[in-house]
């Protein structure tokens, strides 16, 4: 079969403007210099360095607020090969499960290789993205550079420019949400007086070490702190509202995200639910009365921890309903009647706010409803009915792992935007009637406060079939003949969906499947898993010397 190849093109190339250069913006360039015959892209980065929230930054007088919610020890919880990129392979010599220095780095290493930091205008801060109300339904983009001189907004020198289209890919991690408790206002007279402070702002545990900390949230960052503030002299306390399930990163010697598959999804859930919680009861056979889960697993918000149980089985945390209300003094009182009379710290690992500043909150609205603090009115989580040409990149809670949603998302707009599509969008008011169903599917699913999170991998696949790189057996035939298409159908149905498995078929295929032709050795492994391009990292700066890498910066 020859390679394939794009029809000459001769209409004037679009202009998409990319705003963030974290994960979603990185990716969303490289899908669009994946269409640079129809795509023109410009970035806009505030800081001057790739990563977004991956990249650590410390909470100080002169930035207490960065953009940057990661804390020192963390680590992802899903593991390396599912956490990569379609087209460039995390090495397979790294750990399982990466610390966010290797993901920072992976991120340059991707940036690298596909030069696009060449489009990025860095140290620009975005003001405001507006509509304009001709006839291409484009947008205005304000934005000025970011300097250490100017103190007031007149100091700026703000410039302007107009684009076909908008990539938001800024994500929603920057805005802390609070609860709502009697006693949090430090006005009341009855008011809670010790230190409160969100997750957001929690860098490493050294000066909570002498404290009596209650963690309210049980969340994965909750149960990360948790687990790190027990480590000092004090037991901390964790309250919740209900228990979950938490699982292991480790399951029968596997990582546990490679137990699921696209067969399992064929299965009846509570199948699939029960065999889960009898392997999940093997490996913590014994669990603190409050952290019992009364539901079934998955069928609501789940836990990613490796430590918590055996924490709260050796004391060291110690589980809490509900909070009825906080002070008066370092008094916390919970819903079952139980107080603690000596708080020195509340640490609020409670979520963050759907904001985006730059924008006319019309945009994430439809005429079904408003947007609030955990949810967005957008169709398939990225386009607003009435805003065709503005896409957002990442205002999700995917469950599993973020950076192949994110660029499956950015490939899904940037074909639509470039008329290559297989399956055009829906009219407005489809999409609004679509948005509507499928909140109420995901309401009934992962509840009210979780209108923003889906299962990673079907999610996937129904954009990849309507771009044409779900790997199905007939394209796979075609592509690779009948026993390797066999073969790889097999390994896509019943082993873990990798990301490369988007590479094998479609718009621009992974390279090393060069024209179809059969490969040496097995292909589930060379191709899928993507080591086979590993080649490619022996040149990278960010391997010859990681002390010189931008991790410094």
């Amino acid at each position: 079969m020859a390679a394939l190849t794009k029809p000459t093109d001769t209409k004037p190339r679009k202009r998409v403007a990319v705003i963030g250069g974290g994960c979603a913006g990185l990716t969303s360039i490289k899908q669009c210099l994946d269409e640079k015959d129809r795509l023109e892209v410009v970035a806009f980065e505030q800081e001057p360095y790739t990563g977004g929230l991956w990249r650590y930054v410390d909470v100080t007088e002169e930035n207490p607020n960065p953009h940057s919610s990661v804390y020192k020890s963390i680590t992802i919880n899903v593991s390396k090969e599912m956490m990569t990129f379609s087209d460039f392979a995390i090495p397979g010599s790294w750990p399982t499960y990466l610390h966010h220095r290797k993901i920072v780095q992976y991120f340059d290493m991707y940036a690298e290789r596909y030069k696009l930091k060449d489009h990025i205008r860095f140290s620009t801060k975005v003001v405001e993205v507006q509509e304009l109300k001709d006839e291409g339904n484009r947008w205005l983009v304000r934005f000025h550079p970011v300097t250490t001189t100017a103190t007031t907004s007149a100091d700026f020198v703000v410039q302007e420019e107009i684009f076909d289209y908008v990539m938001m890919c800024t994500g929603h991690h920057s805005v802390p949400r609070y609860p709502s408790f009697p006693g949090m206002d430090p006005d009341d007279l009855d008011a809670f007086t010790g230190q409160q402070i969100h997750s957001h702002f929690y860098r490493e545990p050294n000066q909570f070490k002498e404290q009596n900390v209650l963690v309210v949230g049980l969340g994965n960052s909750g149960a990360d702190l948790a687990v790190e503030l027990s480590q000092g002299q004090s037991p901390v306390y964790l309250s919740r509202r209900t228990p979950v399930w938490i699982l292991p990163r480790w399951l029968l010697g596997k990582p546990m995200d490679h137990f699921i598959t696209r067969f399992i999804y064929m299965l009846p859930a509570i199948l699939v639910q029960w065999t889960l919680m009898s392997l999940i009861k093997l490996t913590f056979p014994k669990l603190h009365p409050l952290m019992k889960p009364k539901h079934r697993v998955f069928m609501t918000n789940t836990v990613i921890s490796a430590s918590l149980h055996e924490r709260t089985n050796t004391g060291m945390v110690v589980p809490k309903v509900n909070i009825k209300r906080i002070g008066p003094g370092k008094r916390v009182e919970f819903e079952d009647g139980s107080s603690l009379e000596d708080i020195d710290t509340i640490m609020w690992c409670t979520g963050y706010q759907v904001s985006y500043p730059t924008l006319d909150p019309e945009i994430l609205s439809s005429s079904s409803g408003g947007n609030g603090d955990n949810q967005a009115q957008l169709w398939k989580f990225m386009f607003s009915p009435r805003h065709p040409n503005i896409a957002f990149i990442g205002l999700i809670r995917p469950k599993g792992a973020f950076a192949p949603v994110l660029e499956m998302q950015s490939r899904f707009v940037c074909q639509v935007w470039a008329d290559r599509s297989l399956t055009p969008i829906p009219s407005p008011d489809q999409m609004e009637e679509e948005i509507v169903k499928e909140q109420r599917e995901t309401q009934k699913e992962w509840g009210a406060n979780h209108m923003i999170q889906f299962d990673s991998y079907p999610y996937m696949d129904k954009l990849a079939k309507r771009i044409g790189c779900y790997p199905s057996y007939s394209k796979l035939v075609r592509r690779f003949g009948l026993v390797e298409g066999t073969r790889l159908k097999i390994e896509a149905i019943f082993g873990p969906p990798f990301p490369m498995f988007y590479r094998l078929v479609g718009p621009h295929p992974w390279m090393a499947v060069g024209d179809g032709k059969a490969l040496p050795g097995d292909p589930a492994r060379e191709v899928i898993w993507g080591y086979r391009g590993c080649k490619e990292y022996q040149g990278s700066k960010y391997l010859r010397d990681e002390s010189e890498s931008l991790l410094k910066t």
